[in-house]
């Protein structure tokens, strides 16, 4: 289990439905991802997996990360 098995499909999903700044938990959290990733929700580094997997894909996606270790994860912004 890794970073790598997180959906990029279902993440883009998810941000597009997100304000223009948001945080990885509001991705992770997020009712699809949880669906989606099953085998990944109950590891320890489940979202840090996500957070991850934003930073590896963050200009296919289309976001910065603006801000790191928040409560809630890196703060991320649309471009």
């Amino acid at each position: 289990m890794s970073r790598n098995d997180v959906s990029v499909h279902v993440m883009k999903e998810v941000i597009a439905d997100l304000g223009r700044v948001f945080t990885t938990k509001d991705v992770s959290e997020d009712p699809r991802m949880l669906t989606a990733h099953r085998h990944l929700t109950d590891h320890s580094h489940y979202h840090a997996f996500v957070g991850g997997a934003l930073s590896d894909h963050r200009a296919r996606l289309g976001i910065d990360e603006i801000q790191k270790g928040t409560k809630r994860g890196s703060r991320w912004q649309k471009i």
